[in-house]
């Protein structure tokens, strides 16, 4: 092996490495400036679509913005239909179905017996109904708990008074019927009772008085309350919250 003769100075070979970290050093500087101009070119471009973006989104606000002000009598006639349905319903809420009443009280009348008169007593007091009133529709004959005359059942009403066979007794009742007629025997007062304690609409029939005279059969007075099923419901059902009215 030749033994080799490096004839350079020591300066020149010195110049020579300084020579080429300088030519690495301009090549990174140069690749950096590259990035950083890609990098903000590329922002300034993700930054233009968001502002197109942007542009398009307000545009559709305003328009939206438009259609909704246009709106504002149709929000307002909303608003008060709702308002006049929630009146109706509160004011309906007790309305009794007396066509049901005198029909059921027509079927519990046995053949040969007749109801001459019927008087209606109603509460002479009555609470302000609140939302929590109501009766569930589909279950009107829901019991409720004793002692308590104005409860869920009644609706709000309080002050009903109508005898019973049960002095004691705490049934829910709405109202109350004063009865009298005539029947040929007792044995058909009888069953008149009967029968009006088997319907859903009535609870607590009570004859007060019987009289009997030669030829005319049997005189009766007495009363039946009505239950919370009296009610008509007609207007149970309506919504709270009409679809597009204020909440």
């Amino acid at each position: 092996m030749r033994p080799a003769l490096n004839l350079l100075s020591p300066w020149v070979l010195e110049e020579l490495r300084v020579r080429r970290l300088r030519q690495r050093f301009a090549i990174g500087a140069v690749a950096l400036v590259l990035s950083l101009a890609g990098g903000w070119t590329f922002q300034r471009l993700e930054l233009e679509q968001v502002r197109a973006d942007l542009r398009g989104e307000e545009a559709v606000s305003s328009g939206l913005t438009d259609r909704i002000g246009g709106l504002a009598e149709v929000r307002s006639y909303v608003q008060g239909v709702q308002g006049r349905a929630l009146t109706v319903q509160g004011t309906m809420l007790t309305e009794v179905e007396f066509s049901s009443v005198l029909d059921a009280l027509a079927q519990a009348t046995p053949d040969g017996a007749r109801i001459e008169s019927v008087q209606v007593v109603l509460p002479t007091g009555a609470a302000e109904p609140g939302p929590d009133d109501a009766v569930d529709p589909e279950d009107p004959d829901e019991p409720d708990d004793p002692g308590d005359a104005g409860d869920v059942g009644a609706r709000g009403l309080a002050g009903a008074v109508c005898p019973g066979p049960d002095p004691f007794a705490t049934a829910v009742i709405i109202g109350c019927l004063d009865l009298s007629g005539t029947a040929t025997d007792r044995a058909q007062v009888s069953r008149l009772v009967v029968a009006l304690d088997r319907s859903r609409l009535f609870v607590e029939p009570f004859v007060s008085t019987t009289t009997t005279s030669d030829g005319s059969g049997v005189a009766f007075t007495g009363s039946v309350a009505l239950s919370p099923a009296a009610f008509s419901g007609r207007f149970d059902d309506l919504p709270a919250q009409l679809p597009g009215g204020a909440s």
